[in-house]
């Protein structure tokens, strides 16, 4: 791999989380290297921000609100590397070895202490019809309208659930490519949570006027709004051309060439996993979260901030990062009196951020049941073409777990390493085997946690 690099502190990703804990650590005198996929700091929620080409009429204000976080983490006494893959990464007695891929090639780092701060990804959903051309995921669709201003030639169906589907039809009616229509699998009688998380409502009153505004805005636009999808289905034949929905008792039709689905996010679990983190089942959202004190540790000399411990949002992003940043500072000053203070206001802040999201799990919990009454001809897998039929027969020839299923089916052996279809299988063996999924678990994840080519891994090779 060439020369061992050394730093203090690494920090994984430069979204809120990220961005705001290298600016703490600068401001006690530390400077870390901050490893980024991203060609810009931001991360999802801030991406292109540095230079954006969409106004704040389409965006909305809670784009721009990272402006200045975006401003101090430039001026700050950072190393930041961008377009940087952490491929590999191992805990050890005097701090943490990492694998790091980028523009100059492949490298070996030892770094005494570590933030992930990896943020979310969109947890998928299966049902048939997802892998054709012209189904994608409303968190792409988004990007694409971050980063270029691109929205769709021809008006989409949005289907799904969650507060970024109505954020996107929005910001399209706003740029004037209103949805053919919106397709909530949320029943229209979880919008009355509120009245019973009285304290979470008033906590969040922001999210739920907010959320309150665009469904208004949508509706005066004239764009239809479903709510209580059971079933969802597109087709085509060699790309989507209608999307078929259960509503109401009875099926119905939809002629469109663009799906964009959306069914919340998740913590991105590769390189946590990888280097031994625990990660726990969490009811309320649906899905693994790794395990962390309060200091937000998660190993000796490893912590978690941000969505990638648990799904927050921006601003608790950064309240996590900060924190994180203050127990990662071990050298002893003259303010710990200051610090305490400043943790003080961070928790309660932090605490307050989080205080509307067990009414926003509720409202938008997805169907336990919807993969299980999926047709056995729906990929599962999408990277390996594995449907749902062969991961049932698989488990009744006595795969019990997903590393089985794995072995079995190469269901996770794609491009995507089990990021699509991990959940999904913890979910079918939970209900197969009528075993909570914490006894289930998932994928044993091992290096490279991204994509590496032949050319880069064999240049990872040394004498030794």
């Amino acid at each position: 791999m060439g020369e061992l690099c050394q730093a203090e502190i690494a920090i994984i990703g430069a979204g809120p989380a990220g961005m705001a804990a290298a600016i703490r650590l600068t401001q006690a005198g530390i400077r870390p290297v901050v490893f980024d996929m991203g060609n810009a700091p931001g991360g999802q929620i801030y991406r292109q921000l540095d230079v954006p080409v969409i106004g704040e009429t389409l965006s909305g204000t809670d784009y721009y609100r990272g402006r200045d976080l975006l401003g101090d983490f430039s001026r700050a006494d950072i190393d930041y590397r961008p377009r940087s893959q952490v491929w590999w990464g191992q805990c050890e007695s005097d701090g943490v070895s990492l694998g790091v891929v980028d523009a100059a090639g492949v490298s070996r780092w030892h770094v005494k202490r570590m933030l992930l701060a990896t943020g979310s990804m969109e947890r998928s959903w299966p049902f048939p019809g997802w892998q054709l051309p012209g189904s994608m995921q409303a968190g792409a669709a988004q990007i694409l309208f971050k980063e270029g201003g691109l929205v769709p030639e021809a008006s989409p169906v949005l289907a799904g659930s969650g507060p970024l589907l109505y954020l996107l039809a929005w910001q399209y009616c706003r740029a004037g490519c209103a949805p053919q229509r919106i397709l909530d699998t949320t029943p229209a009688s979880r919008y009355r949570l509120p009245l019973r998380y009285l304290r979470g409502a008033w906590q969040g009153r922001h999210y739920l006027v907010k959320g309150a505004r665009m469904m208004l805005a949508l509706k005066r636009a004239g764009v239809p709004i479903h709510h209580g999808v059971e079933a969802l289905e597109a087709t085509g034949k060699h790309r989507v051309e209608r999307v078929h929905y259960y509503w109401r008792g009875h099926w119905h039709h939809q002629d469109t060439s663009l799906v964009l689905t959306h069914f919340g996010v998740v913590p991105e679990p590769q390189l946590g996993r990888a280097i031994g983190i625990p990660y726990d089942w969490h009811e309320g959202q649906q899905c693994f979260l790794p395990e962390r004190n309060r200091s937000l540790q998660a190993r000796t000399r490893v912590w978690v901030a941000g969505d990638g411990g648990g799904i927050g949002g921006a601003l608790n992003a950064e309240r996590e990062g900060r924190l994180a940043a203050l127990s990662m500072l071990t050298i002893p000053t003259n303010d710990v009196a200051d610090r305490k203070r400043e943790r003080r206001r961070l928790e309660q802040r932090r605490a307050t951020d989080l205080a509307v999201r067990p009414l926003l799990e509720a409202m938008f919990r997805l169907p336990s049941h919807w993969l299980s009454e999926q047709p056995d001809t729906t990929l599962v897998c999408r990277c390996e073409c594995v449907s749902l039929g062969e991961l049932r027969r698989a488990i009744e020839q006595g795969a019990a777990g997903p590393n089985q299923l794995k072995a079995f089916t190469r269901c996770g052996m794609g491009p995507c390493q089990g990021r699509e279809c991990g959940e999904s299988v913890t979910r079918l063996l939970s209900t197969v085997q009528a075993l909570p999924p914490q006894e289930i678990g998932y994928y044993q994840v091992r290096p490279p946690v991204q994509a590496l080519s032949l050319g880069e891994l064999a240049a990872t090779a040394t004498d030794a």
